[in-house]
């Protein structure tokens, strides 16, 4: 394992200030690398699916974790969640690093959202014109890949206590299908991001992410908490979870669903499944945007904290209950800000 001051953290020093994507080859090896370990997984860990990968990834007992919510490019926010000193005076960088923490992301790497707004209508430009000019495009992929290779380095390193779920941005050939659908929000993110990817880096690295995408898992198990990336929009069981990859409707259900979308009840139900018996138990996701620090939906059983702007984050302690009062950040004011500025 590398040193903490020296391997890990340099690596993700450079990705998180790449001024240009990363070569095709570089892509490829890493993802390759990656999504090989991610395979060889302990069952104990990722559970096997009947035809394959599981979708349920099982975390490691007594220990904090940390949870990050949608990314969408934003390197510096990655690097600053794990960097922080969040609890007792430690990062969870450091707490990966000796094998006392957990870190889980719920998903959504690419598309930049809010504060790169005007840089995706130049980029319509650009994208309009077949990419002769692409200076726009090619900063918002930075920001993409940088973040990806960030991603990837940190599941290699850590392949049993960093977890990185699926989105419904993980669809890199913006495909109708499987769960997936295609994007689009203040222009065509996603037919852009799979134009310049096929024309920069060619169809394997397009395979390569693609196959990395279908490898993720889509709910992590804590102790008495589950993580998503979108409310589960219906009662499902542990079974169900674990073979979710089967069934184009929860793939869908996990990943996809609307604010005001899953049933009544859905979340108590699943949570049930998974800890019966358990009153204390909550779902944590991101997926819809909140305006304050988080939403509590679906009876105050599933906790929102995903922030178009600001970079929030939730802990959750070793033998503590939970607080969102207490125990959800916004980091980039101060480490214990507990409002948004």
């Amino acid at each position: 394992m590398p040193d903490l001051n020296g391997g890990i953290e340099t690596e993700l020093r450079r990705f998180a200030s790449r001024e240009a994507p990363p070569s095709p080859d570089e892509l490829i090896e890493a993802l390759g690398e990656t999504r090989k370990l991610m395979c060889r997984i302990a069952e104990e860990v990722r559970p096997a699916a009947e035809n394959g990968l599981g979708a349920l990834v099982i975390l490691p007992k007594n220990t904090p974790t940390l949870i990050i919510p949608d990314l969408h490019g934003r390197r510096d926010f990655l690097l600053e969640a794990l960097q922080i000193p969040l609890v007792q005076g430690r990062s969870f960088l450091e707490l990966l690093q000796s094998g006392k923490g957990t870190v889980v992301c719920v998903g959504d790497a690419f598309h930049g959202e809010a504060p790169v707004r005007d840089r995706w209508e130049r980029a319509y430009k650009e994208y309009a014109s077949d990419f002769k000019r692409h200076k726009a495009m090619d900063a918002e992929m930075t920001d993409n890949l940088g973040l990806l290779e960030m991603v990837l380095l940190l599941t290699r390193s850590y392949p049993e206590r960093f977890f990185f779920l699926k989105g419904n941005h993980e669809n890199i050939r913006n495909e109708l299908g499987g769960g997936n659908y295609p994007f689009r929000k203040f222009v065509y993110e996603g037919e852009m991001v799979l134009h310049w990817t096929e024309h920069f880096l060619g169809s394997r690295a397009l395979d390569e992410i693609y196959q990395y995408e279908k490898s993720l898992p889509l709910v992590a198990e804590g102790d008495g908490f589950l993580v998503t990336h979108a409310e589960p929009i219906r009662p499902m069981g542990r079974d169900e979870v674990i073979n979710a990859y089967s069934s184009e409707e929860l793939v869908y259900g996990l990943t996809w669903t609307g604010n005001g979308d899953a049933e009544e009840g859905s979340v108590a139900a699943l949570l049930e499944d998974f800890f019966p018996g358990r009153v204390d138990t909550l779902c944590f996701g991101g997926h819809r945007p909140v305006k304050g620090l988080y939403d509590l939906r679906n009876n105050a059983r599933y906790v929102q904290i995903n922030h178009p702007v600001a970079h929030i984050v939730a802990v959750i302690r070793r033998g503590e209950g939970f607080s969102p009062d207490e125990d959800i950040f916004r980091i980039d004011t101060q480490p214990r800000a507990r409002g948004l500025r």
